[in-house]
């Protein structure tokens, strides 16, 4: 009687030393996640300083960090058109300390690389979109046409005398371009650059005739007169170019391109972080002051939930993989 008395009572200790155990797990397990984030973030951004995606996330990025009550540091990992970047977070630890902000190219690069490390709609989670970053299509003054419906009148009538720049094969210009000429059956030669800077010099000195590219590095060129100014690819127009149409009023139906900027971050996310990342996303994007600044920049403030994220996502991979193949790039 006596020695089973003796088991019970180590048996009763036992269970409350492993209950005690199991209950400060859960304390220390709570404490973390109510603590996230207790150290600095980083945003990778996949492209040298200076460009749209990287102005964009310089611009929303303190409204966040206040929102998370701790520091965010932007840091530029460009390369392999935005590849290494990209990798450098898809094979972060899924912890919530390193993101990344990126744009279009997140998508269109499964259809313009052979072979990619990771998928861009199962290796990360779509923390939500940003902006929308609308392109224009401007020309050289000499270019005898003075809006859209005149321009493609004139390469209809001059098949292959007019040519295009863009920033090298499978960019954004390349690929809308290609787009137009598609849908109002133009011939116009492709005229590649390595990058937008140098195709900007070429079409201002007149070497080439017309391109589609950012409103922020053509705007001041718009207003000077030293580029004519044909139609924007938004969807409506833009407020600092209210006389200029979107593609549609120009007289091109079904031209559908839109190209973005988002944060993302690792897909095996914590459902904690997950939920802190989503929240203060959301009201830094809601910030009058962040839209505004967004909207100097000729960039358009387009918030998405994570699921609206996603769904974009994959609507955007789609479109490029047709884009792509009915341009004829050939996969690097």
């Amino acid at each position: 009687m006596l020695k089973s008395n003796v088991i019970r009572s180590r048996l009763a200790l036992i269970g409350q030393s492993a209950a005690g155990a199991l209950l400060a797990l859960a304390a220390v397990t709570s404490s973390a996640a109510s603590t996230y984030p207790d150290k600095p973030i980083r945003v990778i951004v996949p492209f040298p300083a200076g460009g749209g995606t990287d102005i964009a996330a310089r611009l929303i990025m303190p409204a966040f960090s206040k929102e998370l009550k701790q520091s965010v540091i932007v840091e530029n990992r460009a390369g392999a058109a935005t590849v290494i970047g990209t990798e450098v977070v898809a094979n972060a630890p899924a912890d919530g300390y390193t993101l990344l902000y990126t744009s279009s190219a997140f998508t269109a690069n499964a259809s313009l690389m052979r072979k990619l490390s990771y998928d861009p709609l199962t290796s990360f989670y779509p923390i939500g979109c940003a902006a929308l970053h609308p392109f224009v299509l401007v020309a050289n003054p000499s270019v005898p046409a003075n809006n859209l419906k005149e321009l493609i009148s004139y390469a209809k009538q001059n098949p292959g005398k007019l040519n295009y720049a863009s920033a090298g094969p499978g960019s954004t210009q390349h690929l809308e371009m290609e787009l137009l000429k598609r849908l109002a059956g133009l011939d116009i030669v492709h005229v590649p650059y390595r990058g937008s800077s140098p195709a900007m010099t070429d079409l201002l000195g007149g070497q080439v005739n017309i391109m589609f590219n950012g409103v922020s590095p053509t705007l001041a060129y718009i207003r000077s007169g030293k580029l004519k100014v044909f139609a924007t690819d938004s969807n409506r127009r833009l407020e600092l170019l209210p006389n200029v149409p979107t593609m549609a009023q120009a007289g091109v139906a079904g031209f559908n391109f839109t190209t973005w900027s988002g944060l993302l971050a690792p897909s095996k996310l914590p459902p904690e972080a997950k939920a802190v990342l989503d929240a203060a996303w959301k009201k830094a994007m809601a910030k009058p002051e962040v839209q505004k600044a967004l909207a100097q920049r000729g960039l358009v403030p387009n918030y998405l939930s994570p699921s609206d994220f996603a769904q974009m996502l994959r609507k955007d991979k789609a479109q490029w993989a047709e884009l792509v193949r009915d341009a004829h790039v050939q996969p690097q």
